[in-house]
Order: C-alpha cells, then structure tokens, then sequence
C-alpha cells in the first residue's frame, strides 16, 4: 500500500515514521530572474541550535533541555529585521546574523518575494500612475465628453497619462535613492531566537472573503443579444424577442426607474438582481498567543524580562533619518513549532508574520504581587500576529 497521498501538482508523504513532506512537480510562479517567489517549504526542518541563541530568551527556564516534562514540543520566534537596522550595524556574519542559505524559505508576500530593483519599481510606479492619469484625464472627464466627444476624451486621457507617468517616475525615483536602490523590504535574520512552550489555547482560522453581486445587466445584455439574432435568422418569422426584451426593460422600471417601488407594490411583480456569490480574496491569517509567565527565581525572572522587551522592540519600527522623517518598517517574525528538535508538520505551518499587537497585563489577579526586587510574580501576555503571504492550494498542500 502506497504510503503518498497524490495532490494536483504535489505528493505529500504521509508515513509518520518520515515524516510529512512535499515535492513540487508542477511549474513554479517565477520571477524574471527565473526564482521561485512563492516556494514550497517541503521537508521538515530541524532547530539548528548551533546557529541560534536562546540560552537567555526561553521559558521555562530548561523548555529545551527538560524533554520529560514538556515532551519536546515547543515553537520557537525567529526574527528577521530590515536591512537597514540599527541593530545590524557592524554586525558579523554569523554572529549578528544567521548565513541566508542557512534559512528555510519564507513566504513574506508576493511583492516582498518578487526582489524588484530600482529600475522594475520606477516602471511599475510609472505604469500606474499613467493609467489612473489615464482615467482622471479622460474618461472621468465630463467636460470633454460634453464639449469635445471622444476626439477630447482621447486628447485629455493622453494629457492625464503623460503627467501621471512623469509623477510616477518622479516619485518612485525618490524612493528607490532614499532605500539605497534595494525595493524588496530586504531582512537579515538574527541568531537571537524566542523559545516558549506551545500555548495552551492553539487555533487556526482559514477565512474567504466571497460577496454578492447583481449579475441582472450582464445577463439582460446576453439574453437580448441571443434573441436579437434569433429574430434575424428567421427573417421576420415569429420570435421571443419582444418578449424577453419587454421583460428586461420591465425589470429595468422596477429596479432603476422612478417609482419602481411604487410599480414593484402595484403590480406585484419585483425585479430579480440575479445575484451570484463571487469569489474576491482570501483573508490574512491572524492568531493570537496567551502566555501567563510565572518565574521561579531570579534567572527566570530575567528571561521573561528579556522575552518581553525582544517582543516589544521588534514589533515596533525605527527612524532612518537623524530627522525623523522616514521609518524603517518593524521585524518580522517566522513561527515554527518543534517536537524533540524537528518541525512539528502535524500541526500548521505559518507564513512570516508580523506583530500587530501585545497586551502585557501585570496584574493578572487583580492586585500587584512581586518578588523581593520588584519582579512580578505573574504577567500575563497576549500577543496578536498577522500574517504577510496570501495561501492558496499550494501552501495547504505545504502543511499551512
């Protein structure tokens, strides 16, 4: 018996002594440097504990060395911070910062995977910024629609293009300098990792965003048009056209002419919208973590200390400019769950996330309790994370 289950484009192995993995066999979504920008995480992974550090940022205090106790499991918070960071400043390879071949794939969104250089950003901002100048210019242009017919809306749709790819150009040029020619939100990830003990209310929540939309107007179009041609290809002959066109134009008096309720009351006849529920977009992932931190002597104490500050440091952005007018954008995190050391593939995997929220409570129990030095006895943290990349089949078939 086969131990493979065979998805489209994916064979996911599911005997439990492999453990879970994925081979991509269909084409990768590519760049134009030919790279993945959505690629499959494939295999577990295992913690590589020579290359990070968590000696002083995990709870409890022997989470990774006491297996008896807590079975193993753990998730560990890696952080990924921008580039250009104070915190890498005259940072050393493998010391500051982990070697980017040793860091799994990553799904941070298309735009950030897509690497764009100055040049590719200038284009795309110039692209669109013409074509809404396009349209402001134009289309949108009542004026000439009135005065000039489509000689001025062509003229003014040219007019608004030109300077719209002028600002574009303009604009994204300004940019592309002050990031220093890189466009693609570049990270290096640091040594330091986060160790907790998994949540005790873990959940995941897969959401889609489909709305309804009247489909009435396109479907009147269709069926006029069929019965149009029908009525010519009998040359005459008797047809439906009358009808099914009289039945549009009444369903066009009851739904968009003056006193179509009146019409719809009186008549007793009500114009169907024809709606029709339409797919739009899959919605961000976003979780929560609720950790309670009860530290057991002073060490401890100062390792919740120092989880607490990474946690609030990295959500938080940093200024570029000694004026402040620009900030560098927050750190990002990726979240892997552990059992003994490799990637727990029988629960969820997670995209690299952000933290868009942390409530630290220190008084859990409605009154403040502390150690000899002030510590607090018990702090209560809810952390809430969001997630960059967008998932599809391919990431579910991955483990998402």
């Amino acid at each position: 018996m086969s131990n493979e289950l065979e998805y489209s484009g994916y064979t996911q192995n599911i005997n439990p002594s492999a453990g879970p993995t994925v081979s991509q066999t269909t084409s990768p979504i590519q760049d134009s440097n030919k790279k993945d920008i959505n690629p499959a995480r494939g295999k577990p992974t295992s913690f590589l504990a020579n290359k990070y550090n968590i000696d002083q940022l995990q709870y409890p205090q022997d989470l990774y060395s006491n297996n008896l106790e807590y079975g193993g499991n753990y998730v560990i918070f890696y952080i990924n911070v921008a580039e250009d960071s104070r915190i890498l400043k005259n940072a050393k390879q493998g010391v500051d910062y982990v070697d980017p071949k040793d860091v799994p794939s990553r799904l941070r969104g298309m735009n950030s995977e897509q690497q764009f250089n100055s040049a590719q950003a200038v284009s795309g901002a110039a692209t669109s910024a013409g074509v809404k100048g396009v349209i402001a210019g134009g289309v949108l242009s009542a004026d000439a629609i009135s005065k000039k017919g489509i000689v001025g809306v062509t003229k003014n749709a040219a007019k608004g293009g030109a300077v719209g790819v002028g600002l574009g150009t303009a604009t994204a040029g300004t940019v592309a300098i002050a990031a220093g020619g890189k466009m693609a939100r570049q990270q290096k990830r640091l040594t330091k990792a986060i160790a907790l003990h998994i949540p005790n209310a873990l959940s995941n929540r897969y959401s889609m965003q489909w709305d309804a939309e009247d489909t009435a107007v396109f479907q009147m179009g269709a069926v006029a048009g069929t019965e149009v041609v029908k009525a010519l290809g009998t040359l005459g002959t008797k047809s439906n056209a009358s009808g099914a066109i009289g039945n549009i134009m009444t369903s066009l008096a009851l739904s968009k002419g003056p006193e179509g309720a009146a019409l719809s009351a009186a008549s007793g006849l009500a114009a169907n919208p024809k709606k029709e529920n339409l797919f739009k977009a899959v919605d961000f992932r976003t979780f929560t973590f609720d950790y309670s931190f009860f530290p057991k002597n002073p060490t401890e104490a100062e390792y919740i200390r120092n989880i607490i500050k990474q946690f609030k440091l990295h959500m938080h952005p940093e200024y570029k400019d000694s004026n402040g007018f620009l900030l560098v954008y927050p750190s990002e995190f990726d979240i892997f769950y552990y059992n003994n050391g490799k990637e727990n593939l029988n629960l969820h995997r997670h995209t690299s996330c952000v933290l868009t929220e942390m409530n630290i409570n220190y008084t859990p129990n409605s009154m403040f309790n502390s150690f000899a030095n002030g510590m607090p006895t018990q702090i209560n943290v809810t952390m809430t994370f969001k997630e960059l990349s967008m998932l599809t089949k391919k990431e579910i078939e991955d483990g998402f």
